[in-house]
């Protein structure tokens, strides 16, 4: 690697562990430390808390999967724009304002209040369980593309991952959430601006039209996105993108306690909602932005030949910055993909701490002080870091990142997003028929995640099972006693 782009990531890695430090505020206990109770307020504390959850989302994962998914398939993916809009509406108008009126401290309260704690203890096992394996997918993915790029051989992937895994410890450890937010707005800009100059260094040096580049993916179908085939094992279908990015997101945005935490921390409900709104322009920015790089790429090494190209579309970006970036600018790309991986891996840490706190630690064994309570939040942190760091290790078995991401994480949040749902609503059901519902979805997920089914269909099955089947049982059961009336 040139020394300029050395300079730049290790400027980046130092920076980035100094501001999530040195914007901690004041922590006095559990509730400064996990959901900054409020303290962010007023239009730059919406805008620090939007760019933080679409920063949190769009993973190193994300920049990887989302450049090599449309390098390989075409722009299928960019139906995931309908998404935002949808999910703006549900929060806006009828989740954020029933959900902060609960004027809960931690995230899954209301579940408890509303079905009592043994769903609580499943969904924040759930959440533990989704979460973990998630960081050390999305720690593997940036490794790979930070070996690639800088010519690394197998020998420096754990010394890579450990790069990325301690740095986004140690500022999660002292800056609390706070620190993380703060930080994951620097973040996303840095993201922003690495994608956008792939985008135009890209175009710069390629030697067509926009007309030429245009008729070349057409001609390629690369720009078909409609693609109403109902066959369940073709990739990306209409029905399966549209349907798994959906489940999806609203299973990030209403049911994840890396996004539920966030609504907590703004000072208002009007506050929480400018904060979506920042989230959803800013996704879609950056969904928009990697789509394009990856079709540009693809427009690229097709009137560019490289026999050394991977065949893998995942290392393609990799390749990409390793042979025809300039200096500064590779090393602007790999901090901006260390920055997708941090962002996440730092709110994954803390939403972690926080539920083993608050959802476990408080329920069992003896009182504990205040100053107890946040001492093992930030010892938690540090174990969660290492954890997820070692289990990146793991995270090769996993095949193409895109599907994997989908298949993992639907399994889990398509029922945690039924259940959510079903304690907003306020629906009279009984908690037998949730539990029920909540197991049946995480079966069936898995089962789809094991067919021979893509694993975008895996979420909206989960979800649809898991909410069925409560509200069958409570269309069975209408005229009979309440046992556990909600």
């Amino acid at each position: 690697m040139r020394a300029a782009d050395l300079t730049i990531i290790v400027v980046y890695l130092a920076a980035v562990v100094a501001a999530g430090i040195a914007c901690r505020g004041r922590q006095e206990s559990i509730d400064d430390y996990f959901t900054g109770h409020g303290t962010l307020s007023g239009r730059f504390g919406a805008l620090l808390i939007g760019l933080s959850i679409a920063a949190t989302f769009f993973s190193g994962v994300s920049l990887v999967a989302y450049v090599g998914t449309s390098f390989r398939h075409g722009a299928a993916m960019i139906l995931g724009l309908v998404c935002l809009p949808l999910a703006w509406l549900i929060l806006r108008g009828w989740f954020l304002p029933r959900y902060l009126a609960e004027n809960g401290r931690h995230p899954y309260e209301i579940i408890e209040r509303r079905f009592g704690p043994a769903i609580r203890l499943c969904l924040s096992a759930m959440f533990i369980l989704l979460r973990i394996g998630w960081m050390g997918v999305l720690i593997y993915a940036p490794a790979l593309i930070v070996m690639g790029a800088a010519g690394l051989g197998p020998e420096w992937f754990w010394p890579v991952v450990a790069m990325v895994g301690v740095s986004s410890t140690v500022y999660t450890v002292l800056g609390g959430i706070r620190g993380v937010i703060v930080t994951d707005a620097l973040q996303f800009v840095v993201i922003l601006i690495g994608v956008f100059g792939v985008l135009v260094l890209t175009w710069a040096k390629l030697d067509l039209s926009a007309g030429a580049a245009l008729a070349w993916l057409r001609e390629q179908g690369r720009l078909a996105v409609f693609d109403f085939s109902l066959d369940p094992v073709r990739p990306f279908t209409f029905w399966a993108v549209v349907g798994g990015v959906t489940v999806s997101n609203l299973g990030s945005y209403l049911a994840d306690q890396m996004s539920l935490q966030r609504y907590l921390a703004s000072a208002s409900l009007r506050e929480a909602q400018r904060a979506f709104a920042v989230n959803v322009w800013s996704a879609g920015a950056v969904l928009v932005t990697l789509i394009l790089a990856g079709l540009l790429l693809s427009v690229w090494y097709a009137h560019h030949p490289d026999p050394a190209l991977p065949a893998d579309p995942d290392l393609v970006l990799s390749h990409f910055i390793a042979k025809e970036l300039p200096v500064g600018m590779s090393g602007l790309l790999i901090a901006a993909i260390l920055a997708a991986t941090m962002s996440s891996m730092t709110s994954g840490i803390n939403s972690l701490a926080g539920a083993l706190t608050n959802d476990w630690l408080l329920r069992f064994g003896r009182a504990r002080t205040p100053q107890e309570l946040y001492r093992f939040g930030r010892t938690a942190s540090l174990a969660i870091g290492v954890v997820s760091t070692l289990a990146a290790g793991l995270a090769a078995h996993f095949g193409s990142l895109m599907i994997a991401s989908f298949t993992v994480m639907g399994a889990f949040l398509g029922p945690m997003l039924a259940v959510m749902l079903l304690a907003v609503s306020r629906w009279q059901v009984r908690r037998s028929f949730v539990l029920s519902g909540l197991v049946a979805g995480v079966g069936c997920g898995w089962a789809v995640a094991l067919s021979p089914a893509t694993g975008l269909w895996v979420p909206p099955v989960s979800f649809a099972v898991a909410i069925l089947i409560p509200l069958a049982g409570r269309l069975a059961t209408a005229g009979a006693p309440e046992l556990s009336r909600v």
